[in-house]
């Protein structure tokens, strides 16, 4: 920000109403004085958990629809897939695959699931190193939490949990080969697959 002497100018009030705005803000989170060479008042970087909770938040009080998040996480996920395929390392493959193991390992234990299931988007996403990418769907997790409970709950369907895993395999698989579009395409796949199985859900809000 420029110094107190224009602010006060531009503004046309005094230079110790402008002093007090400014530790207002500083205090609040807003802005970060830093002094010394190259130093000044700038406006503070977003908070990522902050952000994520508040369009969490928007969501929830808004009329969001499953048919809306599915449109959104083929927007967003599809291309992470595309971009981590393209760069990611061998240490992060591996990292995938240890949450592939996770989702098998909980196969007859719903919650546990459906936890890992959702950490496979959200790292795959992150993988993209795309932070409007992670925001976007960290802000939507819950929402598809709530959804995917109704298929996810019932002991019954493991044909449907095998399923998923088999499309994280494919997802994965892609990735580690470092094949941008069969991993955008296995994505989409599995996006579309899920969001069948919820049209039939019908206490699903569409």
């Amino acid at each position: 920000l420029p110094n107190e002497f224009e602010l006060a100018r531009q503004f046309n009030v005094g230079r110790s109403a402008v002093r007090e705005a400014l530790k207002v803000l500083e205090l609040a989170g807003l802005l970060v004085v830093r002094r010394g060479y190259n130093g000044g008042t700038f406006v503070a970087p977003p908070d990522f958990e902050e952000a994520s909770e508040s369009i969490t938040l928007t969501f929830r009080l808004g009329e969001t629809t499953i048919d809306q998040l599915i449109e959104a996480a083929l927007a967003i996920e599809v291309r992470a897939a595309e971009l981590t395929a393209q760069n990611a390392s061998d240490l992060e493959i591996d990292d995938l695959q240890e949450i592939i193991q996770r989702t098998e390992q909980s196969l007859n234990f719903p919650a546990r699931y459906l936890t890992a299931l959702i950490d496979f988007h959200m790292a795959v996403t992150e993988l993209s190193h795309n932070t409007v990418f992670m925001l976007a769907l960290n802000a939507m997790r819950n929402l598809f939490i709530q959804e995917l409970n109704r298929l996810i709950s019932d002991q019954s369907d493991q044909k449907l949990r095998k399923t998923f895993i088999l499309h994280q395999k494919e997802i994965l698989k892609a990735i580690a080969e470092h094949d941008p579009q069969r991993a955008g395409q296995a994505m989409r796949v599995h996006l579309c697959h899920m969001n069948d199985r919820l049209e039939r859900e019908p206490t699903t809000k569409r």
